[in-house]
């Protein structure tokens, strides 16, 4: 009973869009990770509430949402609540779309300046709607990927934007000053409180740039997840589900040494609860504006965003001499691509023309 009327899928789209707009109120800084509604499927639409169908129906559609993560699901539900409101603005219909519309929808968004990615993501979120209804998927269409390839290639033009690559000095600077009293709205924290802040600021930090962990990764970490390496004084940190592994079924274990391992275990209790998230519930926003603040506190330049600590990583390992398969290890990437993409400035400061000339 996959059947659903067009009028059906309008209503839930809808009150669904409702559902997830954001609440301004939720926790003021919006410091803790929201409940997130399923994604939108139809088949969440009108049955009969007692039938078998409708169990079963209900079974694939908690299938279907759990084969994606938070951060996919969070992407997925803010993509396709901006298209369909450009689409009602622009009087085209947002389901079923037509290509000729996405098409249109993506290229308005690459006038108002988004990049590559944000326009994949754009593309991604209307696609998956169409797939789970079980409708032709619009961005599939040729139309839609000849626009989405010449967008990528002006946007190619404008450069990557990639985030700044922290150092190993930077890193350092952020342990230093973590714990210092910052200005705030009200004057400047007592003592108490920027030590509490900054503690969890360190770990951040720590995570991000050695462990070099995604911001959804450190957001879903629990002290089941760190233990004590075998030399005794570094840590271990398990990831249990990446945006590349999302059943968790690869081995991926990240060491954290010296400074960065302390910062880590000053947040653990004396008995902590091993289900206990390492960072108190923060979710990845949250942990992204922290890491960018703490680097502005410590003087560090440049566009810092959740990413730079990653970024940081694969440079800085690069710079010390690193080969490809040890950074990879190091921070859990499948292949050689990315590593090769965010240390090419470390690679060209060893390379030939620094050797030779």
């Amino acid at each position: 009973m996959l059947a659903f009327s067009f009028a059906a899928w309008i209503f839930c789209a809808v009150a669904w869009v409702a559902l997830i707009s954001p609440d301004p109120g939720h926790h003021n800084a919006g410091d803790l990770a929201p409940a997130l509604e399923p994604f939108p499927t139809p088949l969440a639409a009108t049955r009969p509430v007692d039938s078998a169908t409708n169990r079963d129906d209900d079974r694939v559609v908690a299938a279907i949402d759990a084969s994606r993560s938070d951060s996919t699901r969070r992407q997925y539900h803010y993509g396709w609540s901006a298209w369909t409101k450009w689409a009602a603005a622009n009087g085209h219909a947002a389901f079923p779309a037509a290509p000729e519309a996405v098409a249109a929808y993506l290229a308005a968004r690459a006038e108002q300046g988004a990049s590559a990615a944000t326009l994949n993501a754009a593309r991604a979120a209307i696609g998956a709607v169409h797939r789970d209804a079980g409708e032709p998927d619009p961005t599939a269409h040729e139309v839609v990927r000849r626009a989405l390839k010449g967008l990528r290639r002006k946007a190619a033009g404008r450069g990557p934007g990639q985030a700044k690559a922290i150092t190993a000095d930077d890193f350092a600077a952020i342990l230093a000053t973590a714990c210092s009293p910052r200005k705030t709205g009200r004057g400047v924290e007592s003592g108490g409180a920027a030590e509490a802040r900054g503690l969890v600021d360190r770990a951040i930090a720590a995570l991000l740039f050695q462990g070099g962990l995604r911001r959804s990764e450190a957001a879903a970490l629990t002290w089941r997840d760190v233990e004590l390496a075998s030399d005794g004084t570094g840590v271990r940190v398990r990831i249990g589900r990446s945006k590349t592994d999302q059943e968790g079924t690869a081995t991926d274990v990240r060491y954290l040494k010296e400074g960065a391992a302390r910062a880590v275990l000053e947040l653990r209790p004396a008995s902590p609860d091993t289900d206990g998230p390492v960072l108190g519930g923060l979710n990845g926003a949250s942990i992204a504006r922290r890491f960018a603040a703490a680097a502005r506190a410590a003087g560090v330049a440049g566009r810092v965003t959740g990413h730079s600590g990653r970024v940081g990583l694969a440079s800085e390992l690069t710079r010390r001499g690193a080969s490809a398969t040890e950074t990879m290890l190091a921070g859990g990437w499948k292949t050689a691509r990315m590593v090769t993409h965010y240390s090419a400035g470390a690679t060209a400061e060893r390379g030939a023309v620094a050797k030779y000339l």
